[in-house]
């Protein structure tokens, strides 16, 4: 199934969440409280649904991703093409950044916009960086974004293709296109000893990564050395258990059964995210004072959190995993026909 729409919508969509980005950051700088609700509470639980149903709106219309393009759009960019270890080295880094990061939230992020906006402003300036010296997608969106890894892992099985709104031709900057391979995942790599490496943490860990970084509160402000190695070793740690699980697992799987497996780790971990996290935002999880959008924790029934949380899981059970066959075999967005090198063909 493909859903296409005029590509005025899609550059109205662009500029408008790339407004809604820097009013974010401007917020997290000079209004916190409500950055930091906004951004932590409100936006990024939404993220991990979108990347699943709808990876490629989402990659469309990333303000990030359209932050990066500017330097080719504006024809600064040295446009070089990366080699196939480069590509690898930049996704597992992303990776690598990604479990940094997210423990972060516990001791820093989620209590203070300025460190928030901070981490923002930082990611911003690798993108454009990138942007300016290597060929379109490649440096950022398709590799060294943290943000990447989760979408392959999350987005194996779209609601639908839609139309890639940044790429009007093929530059070919990768050599393999996450936005136009049928059911991508982490685990489909490039013949590429790190590349799979990243692949097989992120396939076989984030499952366990998510359960011990749910079992954390936010320290705010209390930070010393017991607190730091606590926000890291839970989801490490976990992570570890639940990649040990996954490689007993698919050592003697054949393919059909590893592709099983994939999208098993991958349901798991997004069904363990809501489990823990639509709760919180009630007031009503493990550590109530914890990233709440709305506390209803006076109003909500005792029986609620338990329910939203099997309803959940049911629910992405059933769409990555249960769902026909026929509708999970999709690419996030349509491949565009190949640029035309026209020096050569007049050469």
């Amino acid at each position: 199934m493909t859903v296409s729409l005029p590509i005025t919508i899609w550059k109205a969509l662009q500029i408008s969440f790339w407004l809604i980005g820097v009013l974010l950051v401007l917020l997290l700088l000079f209004k916190p409280d409500l950055g930091i609700l906004l951004f932590w509470n409100l936006l990024i639980p939404i993220a991990p649904a979108l990347l699943v149903l709808l990876p490629g709106v989402w990659r469309n219309i990333c303000p990030l991703s359209s932050t990066a393009l500017f330097p080719r759009k504006l024809k600064f960019s040295k446009a070089w093409q990366l080699t196939t270890n480069q590509q690898a080295w930049l996704y597992l880094l992303g990776v690598i950044a990604l479990l940094l990061i997210v423990p972060l939230r516990h001791l820093l992020l989620n209590t203070s916009g300025l460190a928030t906006a901070v981490m923002l402003l930082v990611a911003v300036s690798l993108a454009v960086t990138m942007g300016m010296l290597v060929k379109w997608r490649s440096g950022w969106c398709a590799t060294a974004c943290p943000i990447h890894s989760v979408e392959r892992m999350y987005g194996s099985t779209p609601l639908f293709t839609t139309d890639n709104a940044h790429c009007h031709q093929c530059e070919q900057c990768i050599s393999l296109c996450p936005d136009s391979t049928k059911q991508m995942t982490s685990s489909l790599t490039r013949s590429h000893k790190l590349e799979r490496l990243a692949a097989t943490l992120m396939t076989g860990g984030f499952f366990g990564f998510i359960w011990g970084w749910n079992h954390v509160p936010d320290y705010r402000n209390d930070i010393n050395l017991s607190t730091v190695i606590s926000a890291y070793a839970w989801p490490l740690l976990s992570g570890m258990i639940t990649l040990l699980v996954y490689l007993v697992l698919t050592s003697s799987a054949n393919k059909k059964q590893t592709q099983f497996i994939n999208r098993l780790f991958a349901t798991l971990a997004i069904s363990c995210y809501y489990w823990y996290r639509i709760p919180s935002l009630f007031g009503v999880g493990l550590f109530p004072n914890d990233g709440v959008l709305i506390d209803l924790s006076a109003s909500l029934p005792s029986w609620f959190p338990l329910v939203i949380k099997f309803a959940s899981a049911y629910f992405f059970f059933w769409f990555m995993l249960i769902r026909p066959n026929r509708l999970k075999k999709q690419s996030w967005s349509i491949r565009p026909n190949y640029a035309i090198d026209v020096k050569n063909i007049n050469a």
